[in-house]
């Protein structure tokens, strides 16, 4: 028996007419009068009104739990399907979307009634999924659940959709045609690139979070909305590569697809449950394994980071075809080596017996420091590819395109490792002495990100406030992590606390970091620098409180 009916019903309405305005987005024009390169109207129209059918078909059949679980993974996707369409708005010849428009030469153009169809859909795709997680929720504390299915199934869907996120971000077709471009995300214009990085961070978010509902039915029913949402972006991309003149298929739709069958396949399999428990709709009590093969996965995936990110610091990050153009190096080539060292650093600390478990938590913060120096490597590689087929990017795009998705993959590892010895919690938690230099540590922290640390002619400083580019969401992850891990080293156990702390320091110290190791011209220290080192230094006060506390508890 649910215990918000009216809840599931009004996300139900919200997600279907969210998928009907996805549909008729499909068939009418999208910009101006323009036709689509190809017959476009029928594959667009299933693709949109799927994960609505499978909703429905659950509800009806009597699973409102998976029908919840539908429609909040498909509405993981929608702010980052959002961005992808508003290109078209912004600007028309750089949106490669033949299935809705094939430009003949540049030009800018007017928004259609399709565009504003899709927009609405998208919002409403997400409205439902909010009301979506509220049912879930309510349903969980209602049963009063565990974690379905085991910690393995939770590794197999994120790495599904962390795969699904790299197959995204590639180029969703190859072109020969001046006119429709086929780059890949990070060199596509700010809504592209922001968008495809969203869907490919936040899938694997929405898979844990699926998993962590404590409803088998529900977690089954994100993880199939998720596959749904990924082969809406991917299929018509596909379709593109095959039906359009000058076009091919490319490697990346076939990636995602792929992983979006793998997903669909993990949702549908028949998972047994336990004696104790028969009811579809409710997990099984977990099969936690043993933390420390959580740890040794963790600490090795962010030593396989830290290598990634080395080489994508140390290798070219942009080619020059022409003898006489310099291909431009990175300034921050030399702060992705020094992160992915601080990395491998405290993940081989990790594999060690006896530090594992107190050093871990860390690597649930310090996992960003690839964030925050990759997507400033990025950013140089964004600029070059503004002047022409001359400059393009080098095997170092490639190598720091993998370490920032390991490196999401090494903190969601960390979490999950995070979850299940939190089963083991004693309650113990630190000091209360403690608060006020953590709370000035977040203060500082938050300064220190939205001033530059470092200035120089010409430069435009990453920072909170100021340079828009790839290395600003760097930035914001950093910043949001930081954040996180002091508040929860607030109501952790000491020597967890401490940990957390740790990795805080890891992340400032490089961000402190970058007047000596961000190579410019006439670079000069800002004032970030001095709020840096003022937050690395009160977050190292919080640790000596916090250690202390563990001392007098042990």
């Amino acid at each position: 028996m649910t215990s918000k009916p009216g809840l599931l019903t009004g996300a139900l309405l919200s997600g279907v007419l969210g998928s009907v305005l996805l549909a008729v987005g499909g068939v009418l024009p999208v910009v101006g009068d323009a036709a689509p390169g190809y017959a476009s109207a029928a594959p667009l129209i299933v693709l949109a009104l799927l994960p609505a059918a499978l909703a429905v078909l659950a509800f009806t059949r009597g699973r409102p739990t998976l029908a919840a679980g539908v429609l909040a993974g498909t509405a993981v996707l929608a702010p980052g399907r959002l961005l992808l369409d508003l290109q078209l708005l912004v600007d028309l010849s750089t949106a490669a979307r033949p299935e809705f428009h094939v430009p003949v030469q540049l030009e800018a153009g007017t928004a259609g009634p399709g565009l504003w169809a899709l927009l609405a859909g998208h919002v409403l795709t997400a409205a439902a999924g909010i009301a979506a997680v509220y049912f879930v929720r309510r349903e969980a504390e209602a049963e009063g659940t565990d974690l379905p299915g085991g910690p393995r199934l939770v590794v197999l869907a994120i790495g599904l959709t962390v795969v699904a996120g790299v197959g995204l971000v590639m180029a969703p077709f190859e072109s020969a045609d001046p006119y429709l471009p086929a780059r890949n995300a990070f060199e596509s214009p700010w809504p592209v690139l922001t968008g495809a990085l969203f869907i490919a961070f936040a899938m694997p978010l929405g898979a844990a979070l699926a998993f962590g509902s404590g409803l088998r039915a529900a977690a089954r029913g994100s993880v199939l909305g998720l596959a749904a949402g990924v082969l809406a972006v991917a299929v018509p991309n596909l379709i593109a590569g095959f039906a359009v003149k000058d076009a091919s298929v490319s490697a990346g739709p076939v990636v995602a697809i792929v992983a979006a069958l793998g997903l669909a396949a993990l949702a549908v399999a028949r998972q047994e449950g336990t004696q104790q428990n028969d009811d579809p709709d409710v997990a099984e009590e977990a099969k936690l394994p043993g933390s420390r093969r959580l740890e040794l996965a963790t600490g090795a995936l962010a030593v396989l980071t830290a290598v990634a990110a080395a080489l994508g610091g140390l290798t070219a990050q942009v080619s020059s075809s022409s003898p006489a153009i310099e291909a431009p190096e990175s300034p921050a080539a030399l702060l992705l080596v020094v992160a992915g060292v601080l990395l491998g650093v405290l993940g081989l600390a990790v594999l060690l017996p006896g530090l594992g478990e107190t050093l871990r938590p860390a690597l649930s913060v310090a996992w960003v420091v690839v964030p925050l120096a990759g997507t400033a490597v990025l950013d140089t590689v964004l600029t070059a590819s503004r002047f022409g087929g001359v400059l393009s990017p080098g095997p170092g795009v490639t190598w720091t395109s993998i370490a920032l998705f390991a490196a999401v993959v090494t903190g969601i590892c960390s979490a999950v490792a995070g979850m299940v010895e939190r089963e083991n919690d004693d309650g113990r938690r630190p000091a209360g002495s403690a608060t006020t230099p953590v709370v000035a540590a977040a203060v500082l922290a938050v300064a220190a990100f939205a001033t530059p640390v470092v200035t120089a002619p010409d430069y435009d400083p990453p920072t909170l406030v100021t340079g828009f580019g790839a290395s600003w969401w760097g930035t914001v992850i950093a910043l949001v992590a930081v954040l996180a891990a002091l508040a929860l080293s607030l109501r952790s156990r000491p020597m967890r606390a401490f940990a957390l702390l740790l990795g805080v320091l890891f992340v400032l110290v490089l961000r402190a970091a970058e007047l000596p190791l961000v190579e410019l011209d006439g670079a000069t220290s800002g004032a970030g620098l001095w709020l840096a080192i003022a937050a690395v230094i009160a977050t190292a006060i919080s640790a000596g409180f916090v250690t202390r506390a563990a001392d007098d508890e042990s």
